[in-house]
């Protein structure tokens, strides 16, 4: 309950109200179709007994007038009824499906845009359930609103109104029959809507990790990590069945004791009108016009009580939904922040300190990177170089001390405007479902880039070898509907995008690990000479790989230790000779 605390009757207007703004018109019109649909639906039941009446009290030789009359009257109210029903029904159904995509669309885009911290901590199956889910409670709210909560109210205020004009006292009792109809469901709904929140919960559970298994797949297979995974799955999937078997209860329950004190209702009503008829107050067509409206009400405060559940579980999603949309933008966000400097000349590092939570992983770290350096970082697993990366990929800034380019934060520079600067190689790159050459050029500007640019990229990412043995060439789809690609190859993808975008600073995380050593010495040869025009940093656990570089920083337990070129800390005799030393032996 805390949850849907959090969000109010007045959040969902005013997100459906955002969220419409586009349609509007066709909203309202849609809505207007419903209103008079069922206005017209009503005044035809009503012209249904006045014939029930005329033929009761026809004579021979009576003017037909009033027949027709209402006889025409009746077939057009129907004829209106059903074609603005379904005309309503189109409009606001396209509406709900395309706010649907809508919804998602702008929960996706704010999710690109949320810190990593943020999303180290959240599991992935559950962001896109959270996703789909509020999705769908849009798309139902609409939904519930023209084909539910409109003919209700036309039908409860119509109806009330008719009989009432006939006899108060029937007008009061289909009122008490309202009122006591809601207060005995609304309890029971409470109770229905809190076993459907505690499925969804289940399920989001099991969807978390149902995807995670099928997302790391080849790990689950050569690892045999399913039949450990599996228990798992059953053990929620039993939680899921348990909940839904109270799920289930708590809504007939619920139903089996909205139709009993309907029945009773109709029964009480029945004997008075029928006692009526006999003392001659009422004529039988008033009892035929009751019972037509008293169970078209009864449908229609089912139908109020059914959705009042699928509300509270739409309102659930939404409010779920929601914690992720109110989740701060603060790295992404481009609020009081600089452009980058183009023509900057310093990246420095000053008396910089970062911890995961307790494990401090920098320790005071200074240093400096000049305009055009080649810059090796280098040391045993855990000394920090990821975390050096990470911070200038802004993917953390809770650290202590300054990450300064030229003398303006790397906090107060917009990430938009960094990263049009930047490329990184990563240890394991990443394919989309794409054409090959979509998934290089997707680094760049797609729209202005010419073949040779294109050409230029493969052959320093020495990729031709196997993009000519693909069906398709550079248009063959790749990724997990397409062609497997093999670790090196995604390598050579990786270093491709970055070589495309043409970067001011290029990062390199162990790019050639993946490569056999003849392929690595071709692409070692290719990168240098594109590093003529980038400044680069470079991880790298094979010391030979970085051997040529201007310098070389060499981290130990989160501490730069040694600080040199490669024949400098080779004479120095110290950490990175001994390293070096046993890569060689």
């Amino acid at each position: 309950m805390e949850e849907l605390q959090k969000f109010s009757y007045w959040d969902i207007i005013k997100g459906l109200k955002k969220l419409l703004h586009p349609y509007r018109g066709r909203f309202w019109l849609g809505s207007f179709l419903r209103l008079t649909s069922d206005l017209a639906g009503l005044y035809g039941y009503y012209a249904l007994t006045k014939l029930i009446s005329f033929f009761s009290d026809y004579s021979v030789g009576k003017s037909l007038d009033e027949f027709w009359f209402f006889f025409v009257l009746w077939n057009l109210s129907f004829i209106y009824s059903n074609v603005s029903r379904q005309g309503a029904k189109y409009l606001c159904n396209r509406i709900a499906e395309r706010v649907k995509l809508d919804s998602k669309l702008s929960a996706l885009k704010h999710l690109s845009l949320i810190d990593i911290a943020w999303h180290e901590k959240e599991n992935t199956g559950n962001k896109l359930k959270r996703v789909e889910n509020g999705g769908d409670g849009w798309d139902k709210l609409i939904k519930i609103w023209v084909a539910t909560l409109i003919p209700v109210m036309v039908n409860i205020v119509g109806m009330i109104f008719v009989l009432s004009r006939t006899d108060l006292r029937v007008g009061l009792i289909m009122l008490a029959f309202l009122v006591t109809y809601l207060c005995v469901s609304v309890p029971l709904g409470r109770r229905a809507s809190k076993a459907a929140r505690l499925v969804n919960q289940h399920e989001e559970d099991f969807s978390g990790l149902a995807f995670e298994s099928l997302n790391n797949i080849r790990t689950v297979k050569v690892m045999n990590i399913f039949p450990y995974l599996f228990p798992r799955l059953k053990k929620q999937a039993a939680e899921i069945s348990k909940a839904v078997t109270r799920r289930v209860w708590c809504f007939r329950s619920k139903s089996a004791a909205q139709s009993s004190w309907s029945q009773i209702f109709r029964a009480g009503a029945m004997f008075l009108i029928g006692y009526g008829i006999i003392e001659g107050r009422y004529g039988i067509a008033f009892l035929v016009l009751f019972n037509f409206y008293f169970s078209i009400l009864r449908e229609s405060v089912e139908e109020l009580s059914e959705v009042s559940q699928e509300f509270v579980i739409a309102r659930h999603h939404l409010s779920r939904l929601n914690d992720i949309l109110l989740e701060p933008v603060r790295i992404d966000s481009d609020k009081n922040k600089k452009s980058f400097p183009a023509n900057w000349k310093t990246i420095s590092f000053h008396n910089v300190s970062f911890a995961y939570g307790e494990n401090q992983v920098l320790k005071n770290i200074s240093f400096d990177i000049h305009r055009g350096e080649k810059i090796g970082i280098v040391g045993l697993s855990g000394a920090g170089k990821s975390t050096i990366f990470k911070l200038l990929l802004k993917e953390y800034e809770n650290y202590t001390g300054e990450i300064l380019i030229d003398k303006i934060a790397l906090r107060k520079i917009k990430r938009s405007s960094y990263f049009d600067h930047v490329a990184i190689v990563a240890q394991e790159t990443e394919v989309f479902n794409f054409s090959l050459k979509d998934n290089v050029t997707i680094s760049g500007d797609t729209e202005h880039f010419d073949q040779k640019k294109l050409q230029r990229t493969f052959e320093i990412a020495h990729m031709t070898d196997f993009m000519n043995k693909l069906p398709e060439g550079i248009n063959t789809l790749i990724g997990e509907k397409g062609v497997k690609l093999s670790g090196g190859e995604k390598q050579r993808v990786g270093i491709a995008r970055a070589v495309f975008k043409e970067p001011d600073i290029l990062f390199l995380d162990e790019a050639t690990s993946h490569l056999d050593l003849e392929s690595e010495e071709k692409i070692k040869d290719s990168l240098h000479q594109f590093f003529k025009n980038v400044t680069a940093l470079v991880i790298a656990h094979r010391l030979s790989t970085i051997q040529e570089m201007d310098r070389i920083l060499l981290f130990e337990g989160g501490e730069l230790l040694e600080e040199g070129n490669f024949q400098a800390l080779y004479k120095k005799k110290g950490r990175f000779f001994e390293l070096w030393e046993k890569q060689n032996l």
